[in-house]
């Protein structure tokens, strides 16, 4: 049978602007594969971590025996390690934020510890350098988007190990303007290009580390938020002499062995164990910091002590304003019974134990730390002079002119420090002598008894 010819249908022409319409409307239904359809698949990927893994630690004594396998392990580093974990501790609980500077001389062993809270970046926010705690950068067209660091550390603990860079920022004041607003939990600011935001209930806590030189940033009459601890007394020589044969040692151990680039090649196998347990202690502490807190018990002694440290400190940290002669004062001890209080607590937790001598011990080193300073050193020689000092022989003491020594003797009387005691009679003319109040000396002999 033939084949007829079929009747081929004329094309219809549809406008350009018809078929354009038609596929953004096919385009608006094209939607993205739901997550259960990959069976959650979508949802559990993850980026690799760059750094070293947390190690489950629950218990200070088993972190302590992996620091001393990894390097000369000294009393100054044990104190520093336990009061930086008290720190991260006392984050999220009310009260009075527990601050913390790390002192002491470069190589003393300060960054290490830096680093190993730092493999915890679930608590831990490390950063080298900054410029502020708030930004008024906008990096989008609503301005929607919040670049400030505040938004970063918020319930976390902000760890700064090389502090000293800070001291050199032209941005210092602004840096340290910011803390002090944000130490109250609440902070404010604003930019001419409307981006200040306020920011309520904000729970953080920072680790500055540096050299002595950190010192400088201290100023009681803005009200210093930071408590001290001292990693090393001063350079002995014997230490130095047993720490730097390990050195050698490791150095020359280690030119045998290549950095692939992972970062866990960086550091020796007993090293890494040491931050890897470090970073999963700060884990346990801030997972069950509320149960041990409330486990925690102080006795009226150990509250009266704290008590006395921080009214001692808010003496010995006092200085003459640089700002007005007018008045000379020092500041209310209320936020730093808190801090002592909070910290002596939080020991006792990292610790592993209740509040005890050795808690009350590590308390009153920090307290001893933070009042170090010209003033402390005027007060210690009076403490322990019989009769009192002339202003010469506590110049000289203390390493100053006596010009700065009669400034700061004449500060010291006006806050209650210091009074002028018996003249003694040198040559043809007496020369007075100056002794510590009754009240100052009550108090150092509670401090040290």
């Amino acid at each position: 049978m033939p084949v007829l010819p079929t009747k081929t249908a004329t094309p219809v022409l549809v406008p350009l602007a018809v078929r354009i319409e038609a596929l953004n409307g096919l385009m608006g239904m094209v939607q993205p594969i739901p997550a259960e359809w990959l069976g959650g698949a979508a949802a559990t990927v993850k980026q690799p971590k760059a750094g070293l893994a947390c190690t489950p630690c629950n218990n200070y004594n088993t972190l302590v025996q992996a620091w001393r396998k990894a390097l000369k392990w000294t009393d100054g580093l044990d104190c520093a390690l336990s009061v930086m974990l008290a720190s991260v501790t006392s984050t999220m609980q009310v009260g009075d934020q527990l601050w913390v500077k790390i002192i002491g001389p470069a190589s003393c062993g300060k960054s290490t510890l830096c680093e190993a809270l730092s493999v915890n970046d679930k608590y831990i926010l490390a950063k080298s350098t900054i410029r502020g705690f708030h930004s008024g950068y906008k990096s989008d067209r609503d301005g929607t988007e919040d670049n400030s660091l505040i938004v970063q550390v918020r319930n976390k603990t902000l760890i700064t190990k090389d502090g000293d860079t800070i001291l050199q920022s032209p941005n210092l004041g602004q840096i340290l303007s910011d803390a002090r607003d944000l130490y109250d939990c609440t902070t404010r600011s604003h930019y001419k290009n409307k981006m200040g935001k306020d920011y309520v209930g904000v729970r953080m806590t920072w680790i500055l580390c540096g050299t002595s030189s950190l010192r400088s940033i201290d100023s009681s009459e803005l009200g210093e938020r930071f408590v001290d601890c001292v990693v090393m007394e001063g350079i002995d020589d014997d230490l130095e002499d047993e720490i730097l044969w390990r050195v050698a040692n490791r150095a020359d151990r280690n030119m045998a062995v290549l950095a692939n680039g992972d970062v866990t090649t960086n550091y020796e196998p007993e090293l890494a164990l040491a931050m890897g347990l470090t970073g999963g202690y700060v884990d346990w502490l801030r997972e069950n910091a509320s149960q041990l807190l409330a486990q925690v018990q102080m006795n009226e002694t150990h509250l009266r002590l704290c008590t006395r440290l921080g009214k001692f400190v808010a003496y010995m940290r006092a200085r003459p304003s640089k700002q007005q002669d007018e008045n000379s004062e020092r500041e209310f001890a209320a936020r730093l019974v808190s801090q002592h209080t909070r910290l002596a607590k939080c020991l006792a937790v990292v610790l592993n134990r209740p509040v005890d001598d050795e808690v009350m011990r590590r308390t009153t080193k920090v307290a001893l730390d933070t009042a170090r300073g010209q003033t402390y050193k005027i007060a210690d020689h009076l403490y322990r002079a019989v009769g009192g000092l002339e202003t010469r022989a506590l110049a000289l003491y203390t390493n100053n002119t006596e010009d700065k020594t009669r400034t700061l003797l004449r500060f010291l009387r006006q806050i209650g420090v210091v009074e002028l005691g018996e003249a003694s009679t040198t040559g043809m003319s007496k020369q007075p002598k100056w002794v510590l109040t009754a009240r100052l000396r009550a108090l150092f002999s509670e401090i040290e008894g």
